[in-house]
């Protein structure tokens, strides 16, 4: 081979293999390429175009967003969010027509919606037309607006773009978290109760000042997080009255901080229609503020007064002042008095003798710490109704001064429910109730509570008999009418 021809093949080999060399050092292509390549955090606003709607959405933060059209809107953030990773990870699977002469039969001269997304650095990315259903194979016919092919994704899709603006707006009553509120006030029947929040504690300001239930107010407030809108009814209200929110049947107001406004939710009439358990409800006072539809078994559940919301632990002392207690219950009748060295004695029918400490600072810290679950009625109308006039136990409080610091009355009542239809049947239930001479009200309680203090006082009594005394069986307590199944 003369040189000439060498010099040739060895720049051939050269070439090809070069070639081969690049191109074993490329990327494999794509299997199923991305519409777009950008993250989700970087999408500003996202555009959905229908031939009967148009809803527009604009990132307000990391985590928020808001509908600008058709109406001003907070937006439901999660629901937005997840929208828009479907879009920004939008794969095509299958190229259909590469250069389609006409759009129609794939879905696409009229699109069911077009997509359009911005950056936050202001590009208007190339939007998304979304045609219809491929006849098998489960894709969708969509087509970029910069490119001239038809191609296939799969056909969730369809569905995760082609949202109505209810789809995609705020279904919470509050637009701030009600357990983040520094202040609530509830009005309804003509009555106002006021609290406000220092720190994690909070008090009631109105009717009057008094401590608050803190289990009672979180429950309201999750009660209020938990709650969500039903349906959208009027955007733009021109005539508030016929919802029955000009003079609304409860308001609640919650103010994020002592220096900012509250947001006011009202609550209306009954949805007339036949088949609507639902009550409308509005928050807010502009005019764009929507009024909308809630179950109406919230505007039960949230109507609470100052009895649902006050304090309901029984007793407020200081068991460290308490010098002698005084027990009556059943046969039991004993004194508990603490002595100069701190110790408890026991006196009973003339005995005396040590007490068992451990129990009787057992007995002392059940008073301190009994609470109710409800107020039963305030003030009692009728001592009887609630076995006040013969209680399963009387305990009384005097403190070192030799004054009187509480007496409080307890009893278990049991009472026969009886069944509405012939499905039930009527039952036996135990109540149990407490007053004190600290306050006007009645006390629902657990009746093991009741039978806890009762079996305190018995232990301590065996301190001087010896043997235990027998508690009288809650049946004892004065019977009561029966009552109706809830």
């Amino acid at each position: 081979m003369s040189p000439r021809n060498t010099i040739i093949v060895l720049i051939l080999l050269l070439v090809i293999g070069g070639y081969a060399l690049y191109v074993n050092h490329q990327p494999p292509p794509e299997t199923n390429p991305k519409v777009y390549h950008l993250d989700a955090k970087d999408v500003k606003t996202i555009d959905l175009h229908s031939s009967d709607r148009d809803i527009a959405l604009e990132r307000t933060s990391d985590t928020d967003w808001k509908i600008t059209k058709p109406v001003p809107a907070k937006a439901d953030a999660p629901a937005v969010e997840a929208m828009l990773n479907q879009i920004v990870n939008l794969t095509i699977t299958d190229t259909a027509d590469a250069s389609p002469s006409d759009l129609a039969p794939f879905g696409l001269a009229v699109p069911a919606v077009t997509v359009t997304i911005t950056t936050k650095d202001g590009k208007t990315m190339p939007a998304i037309l979304v045609g219809k259903q491929t006849p098998v194979g489960g894709s969708v016919f969509i087509k970029m607006a910069d490119k001239p092919e038809v191609v296939l994704v799969a056909s969730s899709f369809a569905t995760d773009v082609n949202k109505h603006e209810d789809d995609l707006r705020s279904h919470a009553l509050f637009s701030f978290k009600p357990e983040d509120a520094h202040k609530i006030t509830i009005t309804h029947g003509g009555q106002t109760v006021e609290l406000k929040r220092t720190g994690n504690k909070w008090e009631i300001t109105q009717p009057k000042a008094f401590g608050a239930d803190k289990d009672a107010v979180s429950g309201f407030l999750n009660l209020l997080a938990n709650s969500t809108i039903h349906d959208f009814v009027d955007d733009k209200p021109a005539d508030l009255s016929k919802y029955g929110l000009g003079t609304p049947a409860l308001t609640i107001a919650l103010s994020p901080a002592d220096n900012q406004p509250a947001e006011v939710l009202r609550f209306g009439f009954k949805q007339p229609e036949a088949s609507s358990n639902n009550v409308f409800a509005r928050t807010g006072d502009n005019p764009t503020d929507p009024v909308y539809t809630v179950p109406s078994s919230l505007i039960t559940t949230a109507s609470k007064s100052f009895d649902d919301l006050r304090d309901k632990t029984l007793l407020h002392f200081d068991p460290a002042t308490v010098a002698r207690i005084n027990f009556k219950g059943g046969p039991v009748d004993e004194t508990i008095e603490r002595s100069a060295d701190n110790k408890w004695m026991l006196t009973s029918g003339g005995k005396n003798v040590a007490a068992e400490q451990l129990v009787a600072q057992s007995l002392l810290d059940q008073m301190h710490d009994l609470k109710a679950t409800k107020i039963a009625e305030n003030p009692m109308s009728d001592p009887n109704k609630y076995g006040m006039v013969k209680p399963t136990v009387t305990i009384t409080l005097s403190g070192k001064d030799g004054k009187t610091i509480a007496t409080l009355y307890a009893s278990i009542l049991q009472v026969t429910v009886t069944a509405h239809s012939s499905d039930e049947k009527s039952q036996n239930k135990s109540f149990g109730y407490v007053t004190a001479t600290t306050d006007t009200a009645v006390f629902e309680v657990p009746p093991q509570a009741i039978t806890d203090l009762e079996n305190t006082g018995n232990r301590l009594h065996t301190d001087l008999t010896g043997t235990p005394t027998p508690s009288p069986s809650p049946a004892a307590a004065t019977p009561q009418p029966s009552a109706s199944a809830k």
